[in-house]
């Protein structure tokens, strides 16, 4: 039963992160990706996708940044633990 668990969410994070990286893509639709991301996150911190999602929420960090959208930038940084002191924390 467990292994059919982690399974289903393994598919659940997989799917998450596909629609994610659609809807990166889609004008207007950027809050819906981080929303996802960061439901990839909550469900497994550890997983390989919510490195990935970590990954991408950091590269969408760094675009809002040079957009001069600093304040979501900022969110983001700190959601994924690059903020003053995520940095020391976190291996760039």
């Amino acid at each position: 039963m467990a292994i059919t668990t982690d399974k289903t969410k393994a598919k659940a994070r997989e799917a998450l992160l596909e629609m994610a990286k659609a809807w990166e893509k889609e004008p207007g639709k950027i809050q819906h990706a981080i929303e996802a991301y960061e439901r990839v996150i909550g469900i497994d911190p550890e997983s390989k996708e919510a490195e990935k999602a970590r990954e991408a929420l950091l590269e969408i960090a760094k675009r809002f940044e040079k957009e001069g959208k600093k304040y979501s930038a900022y969110y983001l940084y700190q959601k994924i633990g690059y903020g003053k002191e995520g940095m020391s924390k976190r291996a760039v």
